[in-house]
């Protein structure tokens, strides 16, 4: 039996306060962001508001967001964060050129849908 001191590899968690840089266009909010992989610097929403006879509708809201440590790190950075489908969506610049794009000629359909719906209404009179 060795009479040398021996040693023990130990996982630790250490959990300490920790000053990140912040970009100067984040809300300065983190909620949940205990570990350095969960920051996210978000910064300010905007959105479609629509007025309708039951109140506003608050549409395809989008902010800024980076997350430098996550796992998308190496992803280009910032990006833009959509919510549209029930979800918010982390988009590249040209993803969200190409949703933009999309949007913009769907828009057009439903102008289409509101011609017909009017044409529709013409006739029954």
């Amino acid at each position: 039996m060795s009479t040398e001191p021996r040693t023990a590899i130990v996982n630790v968690l250490v959990v300490q306060a920790l000053e990140v840089d912040e970009p100067a266009w984040c809300t300065g909010e983190h909620p949940g962001a205990e570990f350095l992989p969960d920051l996210t610097h978000n910064g300010p929403e905007v959105s479609a508001r629509f007025e309708t006879r039951h109140g506003p509708v608050e549409y395809l809201t989008a902010w800024i967001t980076q997350a430098p440590h996550g796992e998308m790190a190496p992803e280009p950075s910032p990006r833009v964060a959509v919510e549209f489908g029930g979800g918010a969506h982390s988009l590249t610049t040209d993803d969200v050129r190409a949703f933009t794009a999309l949007t913009r000629a769907h828009l057009d359909v439903i102008d289409r849908l509101a011609d017909e719906a009017d044409r529709i209404r013409e006739q029954t009179r």
